[in-house]
């Protein structure tokens, strides 16, 4: 009956270490509107440029089938809200490089601002994000309202656009 106690307390022991390490990594972690990153074009830009606008990101990779498939939403979407205030960054994960995405851009015609993430920094702040598509709707106040991975529905977004005021 010892060992079996002693398992339960290495397992509690594992448990305890586990959380604590993950609570340390999001602590650690950096908080979204503290980055500033660059564009494709070398352009440089801080989340505090986009302070009091609605902002969605969208973490895409040219090789992805399903980021490829939303394109025609999202173009649709930065067309009827951008000029009511909607920024819209599209962030490639670290595996893409700016050759490919600036021929996907080239090629698809898309009109908002495009991201490299060669360092994983700005996934990172993202909680940690790997799945492509990977979206975040942020509130003009700076609160992710909406995370979506998969396919982006442009209706709920949509809506929620309409919530704040971009109808």
């Amino acid at each position: 009956m010892k060992s079996g106690k002693r398992f339960a307390l290495f397992i509690a022991a594992l448990f305890a270490l586990l959380f604590v390490v993950f609570m340390y990594k999001n602590a650690t972690a950096p908080a979204y509107t503290e980055l500033t990153f660059e564009d494709v074009d070398g352009k440089m830009h801080d989340f505090t440029d986009y302070a009091g606008k609605p902002i969605l990101m969208i973490f895409w990779a040219t090789d992805c089938p399903a980021c490829i498939q939303e394109l025609p939403e999202l173009i649709a979407l930065h067309e009827e809200y951008a000029k009511k205030g909607l920024v819209m960054l599209g962030v490639s994960l670290p595996h893409d490089t700016p050759s490919h995405i600036k021929a996907m851009r080239e090629d698809r015609g898309l009109p908002y601002t495009l991201i490299w993430d060669s360092d994983g920094e700005i996934s990172t702040a993202f909680n940690n994000v790997r799945v492509t598509p990977t979206h975040y709707l942020i509130s003009p106040e700076g609160k992710i309202v909406m995370r979506k991975i998969g396919v982006l529905d442009k209706k709920s977004v949509s809506a929620q656009l309409d919530k704040m005021g971009l109808s």
